[in-house]
């Protein structure tokens, strides 16, 4: 169900006084953007403004540019209709410094962490209870750990602002190592998981949201025993915690269960008038389904590939719950079928709105973490580390037996490796997953050329954006990634 709107509206609010008098776009870099400690964090409502802006910023990222640049690049989607260049160049792994998709999410999160850092540096001074005060902190180095991973992921080693920017003077910063920032990532999320609430507050950050979000960044930098060891933490707190997998794969997409049981973290947003909608029903669609689609047309953007479509067992669950194949004409009743009863395109339909407010306001949230990662975590580390135990079997088949398919057994450790990656594939689908996890297993270059594209091996990396190179002081033209 959907909570704390209220708070979310104060916390657009606080975005508007951190946005100062910028009135055109997020991307302008332009001073008035700065929080000022002179007319700002006096009091307890400030620091929870202030964070609540910091979740606020997410809708930037996981809005459209995430899974532009974690699900396009896979053999699951294309680019589907239309001409956008940025998108097209990023689905044939042309990868270019000037594409706005990079540039803009590189900004906006740079823009976030600025917010976070002005939480964890203001909002100790504050006369306030400390219980909250601290929780306050803990809640803006969880996020501030969440974008940071995004961009280590997608660009490598980058440039680590930990304070608040509040002036011009010293602005260029040169990149880290991608292991400092995994550091500073990973220090945010223990000191996260020490102050958070056990149990989440209408999706804000919690404990177990920090420790599952530390399980996967063990899993990405290949630290086998930390990432099944916090998996297995948060399994065993799972009760405590209020997680599990819901009973049916397709519940999970319901809007009445977001932030409830399988929903660890995910971005939030609310249908109306406020204007904090997601966009994701209408984007995701083909228009050839609109008849199944209120508020306006689809876009038919980022449509589902054929072959991933075929991929899926017949009885698995999760096809027919994340791709639309069939859908009845609600005014004609005639059943309109893939591929040969006259629909021809393939729709993401996890995030389907049957009731949108308006066009590009739909209910759904965007999901980060759900249980059923924190299964296959355990799975795939406890694997990597002394191959498929009781254990690892159960975790997976956990998932499997929920989307209706037969357990596995009897696997080599490369067997069932292997297993877990395909698992993964069906399970997060346009979760802005794939291309993180192809990239983490070495496999991006033989599962994308495979599926017909031509991938390099500059491609594990997506470029610096330019702007970023011709802005920073820090960072020359050489300091770009390889390939670029």
């Amino acid at each position: 169900m959907k909570r704390n709107i209220s708070t979310i509206r104060l916390g657009f609010f606080s975005l508007l006084l951190t946005m100062g008098a910028c009135t055109n776009t997020f991307l302008e870099e332009n001073p008035k953007d700065f929080l000022s400690p002179t007319n700002y964090y006096r009091s307890a409502a400030d620091a929870d403004a202030a964070v609540i802006s910091v979740y606020a910023g997410l809708r930037s990222i996981y809005s459209q540019n995430l899974y532009f640049l974690a699900d396009m690049p896979s053999e699951q989607t294309n680019f589907g209709t239309g001409s956008n260049v940025d998108r097209i160049n990023i689905d044939n792994f042309q990868f270019e410094a000037e594409n706005s998709i990079t540039t803009n999410l590189w900004n906006d999160s740079y823009r976030n962490i600025n917010r976070a850092n002005a939480v964890i540096d203001r909002v100790p001074a504050i006369d306030m209870d400390d219980q909250r005060k601290n929780t306050l902190v803990a809640e803006a180095r969880f996020l501030r750990a969440l974008h940071y991973f995004n961009l280590v992921r997608l660009f490598g080693g980058v440039p680590l602002r930990l304070q608040e920017t509040v002036s011009l003077i010293g602005l260029g910063i040169p990149r880290s190592t991608a292991d400092e920032v995994y550091d500073v990532i990973i220090a945010d999320l223990i000191a996260a998981e020490a102050a958070l609430p056990i149990n989440d507050t209408g999706g804000r950050a919690s404990k177990g949201a920090a420790s599952s979000l530390l399980a996967y960044v063990y899993l990405t930098k290949g630290d086998w025993p930390n990432a099944a060891s916090k998996a297995q933490e948060v399994m065993d707190n799972a009760a405590v915690y209020g997680y599990g997998l819901f009973d049916e794969f397709s519940d999970i997409w319901k809007i009445d269960n977001e932030n409830t049981r399988e929903h660890i973290f995910s971005c939030q947003f609310q249908s109306g008038p406020e204007g904090l909608g997601s966009a994701y029903s209408h984007f995701f669609m083909s228009r050839q389904a609109n008849a199944i689609l209120k508020g306006g047309s689809g876009y038919a953007i980022h449509l589902v590939e054929d072959a991933f479509w075929q991929s899926f067992d017949a009885n698995d669950e999760r096809r027919d719950a994340s791709i639309l194949s069939n859908f009845t004409d609600p005014t004609s009743q005639e059943v309109v079928s893939y591929p040969d009863g006259g629909l021809t395109e393939l729709s993401i339909f996890k995030y389907y709105d049957p009731e949108p407010f308006a066009r590009n306001n739909n209910n759904n949230n965007y999901p980060i973490l759900r249980y059923a990662d924190v299964l296959l975590i355990l799975a795939e580390a406890l694997n990597e580390i002394e191959g498929p135990t009781e254990r690892a079997y159960a975790a997976l088949n956990e998932i499997r037996d929920r989307a209706g398919l037969d357990g596995l057994e009897d696997l080599t450790q490369q067997q069932f490796k292997d297993a877990v990656l395909q698992e993964r594939s069906w399970e997060f689908c346009f979760e802005s997953k794939r291309f993180f996890d192809l990239i983490r297993t070495e496999t991006l270059i033989p599962v994308m050329t495979a599926a017909g594209k031509n991938p390099r091996p500059e491609n594990h990396l997506y470029p610096i954006p330019q702007r970023e190179i011709d802005i920073n002081d820090q960072i020359n033209p050489e300091d770009q990634n390889p390939g670029y």
